[in-house]
């Protein structure tokens, strides 16, 4: 990452770092895509190392630059460390507390970086988007212990609105599920944040947690006893 400016200079230290100081064994640690430039599953097992020596238990949830991340579920999770879960089409309840998500997708074509797809193209790519969100949701909704959640996280990759909207097709969902966050990243450098969405809206808090955005260094979204 350090080609995209200085401020990324030996990232991977300074979020270890900050991880291993704020972060206890108990505590859920949300990281919401684009984890590794690994092309191949093989070619992950550094960082996942990396992953495994930091504490607490952590979420996954992918990334459009996640091309490492395998179609197959069972060898997704021979590759996670222990106490570590990835979301796709499904959920998980960790200590009361309920995930599920989806990638999501561009609202518009990004033409300024050679993107062709066509309208319809975006249309459908954001249809099995909200397919993938709907398959989690049902997923957590008929998991053991749905019924006693004492609080719901939903996470995106993408922002879940299009620019300078309050609301989409994702978010009416997110709101109507009970969800009180929903995390997403994707978005870096100056001017990010006019291209997402952080707040307070329908009673969800919703947050944008790239890495760069926050100083490379956990915050805290939610606190329970």
């Amino acid at each position: 990452m350090d080609v995209f400016g200085d401020h990324w200079a030996r990232h991977h230290e300074r979020m270890a770092d900050a991880w291993d100081s704020c972060v206890g064994a108990e505590d859920i640690v949300l990281s919401p895509g684009d984890f590794s430039w690994a092309k191949k599953e093989y070619e992950a097992t550094a960082d996942f190392a990396w992953l495994d020596e930091r504490p607490g238990k952590k979420i996954l949830i992918k990334g459009n630059h996640d091309y490492w991340w395998p179609s197959s579920k069972t060898r997704l999770r021979n590759l996670l460390p222990d106490q570590t879960y990835a979301l796709k089409k499904n959920s998980c309840i960790i200590d009361g507390i309920g995930f599920f998500g989806a990638r999501g997708g561009d609202f518009a074509a990004l033409t300024q970086y050679g993107d062709e797809r066509t309208e319809e193209d975006i249309a459908k790519a954001l249809a099995r988007e909200e397919r993938e969100l709907l398959q989690s949701l049902e997923h957590l909704e008929q998991s053991e212990g749905a019924d006693e959640l004492n609080l719901r996280v939903c996470l995106f990759h993408y922002p879940p609105v299009p620019a300078g909207r309050k609301g989409s097709r994702f978010t009416r969902i997110i709101e109507s599920s009970g969800a009180k966050h929903c995390v997403y990243g994707h978005l870096h450098g100056k001017g990010a944040s006019a291209h997402g969405i952080n707040g307070i809206f329908n009673d969800v808090s919703y947050i944008c947690t790239s890495c760069d955005l926050i100083d490379f260094t956990p915050i805290q979204i939610a606190e329970l006893p």
